[in-house]
């Protein structure tokens, strides 16, 4: 290959690229909804590979599986729906008593620092914090909360056809590829498939655990919305450093709205951020080691990416996203070197290796 032809190659990429980055923007309502729906129907794989082992009929496996997660998604809509209401009744009542807060809060720092200028601080304050900004700001986080719902009958067509391709997902591959599973291809795929369920597996298990706890700490304080910030925490759990700090901000800013007592809301401050420490750098890290981790720098670009496309949807499925990116990445020869740029070096391990590697080692047949 010539030099020239090189340049053109490069230059030809370079705007299919670009093209794509614009084609994701701007069909986001279609393909936030489908991007969802394929992690969900990646999640439900080892399901599906179980219902396929006991000789299920692919139509019976569809409905299965279908009918199962339909279910869940019901319930949680059904709970959430609830406290979404009264918070939409309750905005100005609680914007009202979060300026009070602040205007008690400023009182009690010019009594401690006298020197200070509260008038001119609370002044300054009023513009950022009155009860219609509060009440603006609680309105656009229900909307944020409600955008998810929006689409969901064009997420549930997505999830069903790629549910119903599931089952015969090898066969498709051994088809397209012209060998049979054992072949290098189709291996290939199946590794991928399994190491990409696996991190998905792994981590919904760790945020259900991150969003129960939370939401029982809020429970136990007494907070209102409990269950909501549960599920909050579920959601940004997906998201490293910057998703803890959020799901520990809103229910400690309800705690400020709500108690009279500093004791009470730093107690509360206290109990969120040591369970999110101890989840989020002791268990999250001892159960997926480092191979499945990204490094600082992937993660802030993947934020920003996917953000910059997407919203606050593409934030909430950014690291996923990013992870199987690098998972495909590290399965090709010739851009393995980009899954490492991604990553952490790879460290060794005392005893038994994180629960991700067991899995993928059990798949290669070099399980214990």
């Amino acid at each position: 290959m010539t030099d020239y032809t090189k340049s053109i190659r490069s230059i030809l990429l370079l705007l299919l690229i670009i093209t794509l980055f614009g084609v994701l923007r701007v069909l986001s309502g279609l393909l936030i909804p489908l991007v969802l729906a394929a992690m969900l129907t990646i999640l439900n794989f080892p399901m599906v590979n179980f219902l396929e082992r006991l000789r299920f009929p692919r139509i019976l496996i569809t409905v299965v599986v279908a009918s199962f997660t339909i279910i869940i998604l019901w319930a949680v809509v059904r709970m959430l729906s609830g406290t979404v209401e009264q918070i939409i009744r309750d905005q100005d009542a609680l914007a009202v008593q979060f300026t009070r807060r602040i205007d008690a809060g400023l009182a009690a720092l010019g009594k401690i620092f006298p020197w200070i200028d509260i008038d001119h601080l609370r002044k300054e304050l009023s513009t950022i914090v009155s009860p219609a900004n509060v009440a603006a700001f609680i309105g656009r986080f229900v909307g944020v909360l409600g955008s998810f719902g929006s689409s969901t009958i064009l997420f549930l067509l997505y999830y069903l056809i790629l549910l119903s391709g599931a089952a015969g997902f090898h066969g498709y591959i051994a088809y397209v590829t012209g060998e049979d599973k054992s072949g290098e291809a189709g291996e290939f795929w199946e590794l991928t498939q399994e190491s990409i369920s696996a991190y998905m597996g792994i981590k919904t298990v760790v945020s259900l655990a991150t969003g129960l706890i939370t939401g029982l700490i809020c429970w136990a304080f007494g907070l209102r919305f409990a269950l909501l910030w549960g599920f909050l925490a579920f959601l940004m759990n997906y998201i490293p450093s910057i998703g803890s700090l959020i799901a520990t901000a809103l229910p400690v800013f309800m705690g400020i709205v709500q108690f009279d007592s500093f004791g009470l809301i730093f107690a509360l401050a206290v109990a969120l951020g040591l369970s999110q420490f101890v989840i989020g750098s002791v268990i999250d890290p001892m159960l997926m080691g480092n191979r499945l981790r990204l490094n600082t720098v992937s993660v802030i670009f993947g934020l920003l990416f996917w953000g910059y496309i997407w919203g606050v949807p593409g934030m909430l499925i950014s690291v996923p996203m990013m992870v199987m990116i690098r998972l495909l990445l590290e399965r090709n020869e010739d851009f393995a070197i980009l899954a490492r740029v991604m990553g952490h070096a790879e460290r060794g391990h005392r005893g038994r290796p994180p629960l991700f590697s067991r899995i993928v080692a059990k798949h290669r047949g070099d399980g214990d």
